[in-house]
Formats: structure tokens, C-alpha cells, sequence
């Protein structure tokens, strides 16, 4: 195996494991959102106002990162998956969030939402662009 070829392997591995992680803190986030609500909303000093809202959100944060392990499994089947789990799922997220404390006064505990999504996406944005510059380097020859 030449070395461009175990770079694009290692490369490959590390979205796997970020991606993995991506998932791993969304579960974190969901799971207690539909068991325990007024828990995580007021570790992250979020009025409870309606307990369903957060319930739906969790439920459907959930099924999102069920969208998100295919890539996990198959980089190269679900190249396009991968692509989009950054634009637009992540990022929608993070400007969400984003808009919504500094434009809108919503509680800052919703940042984290923003931080969160943000470097899981900057990271798995890095691993896509490495792997397919490296992808391109064995395509045209180029080893060095």
C-alpha cells in the first residue's frame, strides 16, 4: 500500500471516529431530552415552559443521527451523506442557535448547541477536504 493510500485509509478512520462522536453527544442531548426534560433544560438554563417541545426535539434528533451512521459504516457509498450532514444539517445548527441568543435574546445555554455542531462540523468539513484532495493525488498519479 503506498503512502497516499494509507493517508486516505487514516484519513477515512478519523471522519468515522469524529462523525461517530457527532452522533455519540447528539444521543447525549436527545436521550435526556425525552426521558428527563426539565433536567437538561435547566442544567443548561433553559426555561421548561411546554414539556413536549423538547420531547419532539430529542425524538427527532434522535432520527437524524440515525441519517448520520450509514457514513460512519461506508464513507465512500455515502460520500454524499457526508457532505450533507455538514451543509446543511450542522450548520443549520449552529446558525440556529446561533441567531437565536444573539439575535433573538434566547437563553445562552443554547450555545452550546452552537459550539457543539460547529466543531464536529469544522472537523468533519477538515476530514472531507484532506481525504478528497488525497482521493485526487492517487487519481492523477500523484504519490509524492
Amino acid at each position: 500500500m503506498t503512502h497516499p493510500a494509507r493517508s486516505l485509509a487514516l484519513w477515512k478512520s478519523r471522519h468515522g471516529v469524529v462523525a461517530a462522536m457527532g452522533i455519540g453527544y447528539n444521543l447525549l442531548l436527545a436521550v435526556p431530552l425525552l426521558i428527563a426534560p426539565e433536567f437538561i433544560l435547566s442544567v443548561f438554563g433553559i426555561p421548561a415552559y411546554e414539556l413536549m417541545w423538547p420531547r419532539f426535539a430529542g425524538g427527532l434528533l434522535i432520527i437524524l443521527s440515525c441519517f448520520y451512521a450509514p457514513m460512519v459504516v461506508d464513507l465512500d457509498r455515502f460520500r454524499i451523506l457526508a457532505w450533507l450532514q455538514i451543509f446543511p444539517s450542522r450548520l443549520f445548527g449552529v446558525l440556529f442557535f446561533l441567531i437565536s441568543v444573539v439575535g433573538f435574546g434566547a437563553p445562552t445555554g443554547f450555545l452550546v448547541g452552537a459550539l457543539l455542531d460547529g466543531l464536529v462540523s469544522l472537523a468533519l468539513l477538515y476530514c472531507l477536504i484532506r481525504i478528497t484532495k488525497l482521493e485526487q493525488a492517487l487519481l492523477g498519479g500523484d504519490v509524492s
